[in-house]
């Protein structure tokens, strides 16, 4: 892993997101260089502070701060901690450029190892849109981050696991990651499908043995829930730090169909990291 990218909005508050903060931890561990990709498009104004008042700005004698200035703000407080963490930085421009931002998104992660992005909730438009556009026509995993989650702890994995192209992509680029991990729990939902003898995870944990990931294989019931729901549902009664898993979406003319258990991730107010690849 040598080239880690992040999504950041612009913080109305003085500080960085978890997201940034993860970011530069993961780079730091890989001796990775990081890229910051800032853009205005946050929705969802409920995790946001109230607009500040008017009146009190002006007997204040300052003007609430704009969109372009919370950017170069959000900039500055990336390369600041980037430096401190000694880790390289750069900060990819959204503003003036020839092609739209779901246009820059995609090929900012293209070249990237991934792409790391703050998860606050459950995905909205337009945010949603950029997000898909990453994920499933960049090739490069995603890794959605909590509220309070300012590293990648090195601890305790799962892994969703049905034998699928997807969840196959997941685990190879989820690597670096499993390698580091102290314990990996493979799982598979089995009232979900049927699955074959080769797809058992019993092979898989075979083969990350050669890489040196103690994992091990184990089956869950769905029973009620979605299938994405059971995942997080697992992974967070098992304490696990990040829950890797492939994503799926069918394409109908422009508009895409995501999988049930991709939409459930992008539906739900995730409590521990996620690692999406398509």
């Amino acid at each position: 892993m040598k080239d880690i990218l992040v999504f950041l909005s612009p913080s109305r508050r003085d500080d960085l997101s978890s997201g940034a903060h993860c970011a530069i931890a993961l780079a730091r561990t890989h001796g990775a260089h990081l890229s910051a990709l800032i853009a205005d498009v946050e929705t969802d104004l409920r995790d946001l502070p109230p607009e500040p008042d008017i009146r009190q700005v002006e007997r204040a004698g300052a003007k609430p701060a704009t969109s372009s200035e919370r950017v170069a703000r959000t900039a500055e407080l990336v390369q600041s901690a980037a430096t401190d963490a000694n880790v390289s930085c750069d900060i990819l421009q959204t503003e003036n450029q020839p092609v739209s931002l779901r246009e820059r998104m995609i090929h900012c992660t293209q070249v990237h190892d991934v792409l790391i992005i703050d998860a606050r909730g459950p995905l909205d438009s337009p945010r949603k849109e950029l997000v898909e556009a990453a994920l499933f026509a960049s090739g490069r995993p995603i890794v959605f981050v909590p509220p309070n989650t300012p590293v990648l702890a090195k601890g305790r994995i799962v892994v969703a696991w049905d034998g699928t192209r997807s969840a196959v992509r997941a685990v190879r680029d989820a690597l670096p990651l499993l390698a580091q991990s102290r314990e990996v729990l493979v799982v598979s939902v089995i009232d979900d499908k049927l699955f074959p003898i080769p797809h058992s995870g019993d092979a898989l944990c075979r083969y990350l043995a050669r890489w040196h990931v103690d994992a091990k294989f184990g089956t869950i019931h769905r029973e009620t829930l979605n299938i994405g729901a059971s995942l997080l549902a697992y992974a967070q009664q098992a304490d696990a730090d990040l829950l890797v898993m492939g994503a799926f979406a069918h394409g109908f003319e422009r508009e895409l169909m995501l999988g049930s258990a991709t939409r459930d991730v992008f539906n739900a107010r995730i409590e521990i990291p996620v690692l999406l690849s398509h």
